[in-house]
């Protein structure tokens, strides 16, 4: 199977690791992936408690490399899909 996103294989590295984390964020949350969208909170409109930040920051960490976001300063799925996907390219745009 091939995937193109994007102009370059970049991004579609890019958009491979944002469905990804979509996909973890509706495990998570027992939502459709329909149902997402980058402008909600965590906190506000997924109703994340401390039972689900754990275990989406345990995905995040298995599914990413060993990656550890804070969620406090990440709670829109906007802000936490920047910091995923750029903290694994910092080194790449240096």
């Amino acid at each position: 199977m091939c995937i193109k996103a994007g102009n370059d294989e970049l991004d579609s590295l890019k958009a491979l690791m944002t469905m990804s984390l979509n996909a973890l964020i509706a495990e998570v949350f027992d939502k459709d992936l329909d149902d997402l969208a980058l402008n909600l909170s965590l906190t506000k409109d997924l109703g994340m408690d401390f039972e689900k930040e754990q275990e989406l920051l345990l995905l995040i960490n298995e599914y990413f490399d060993g990656l550890n976001v804070d969620l406090s300063e990440n709670d829109s799925l906007a802000a936490l899909f920047q910091t995923v996907v750029n903290s694994e390219f910092e080194e790449v745009s240096h």
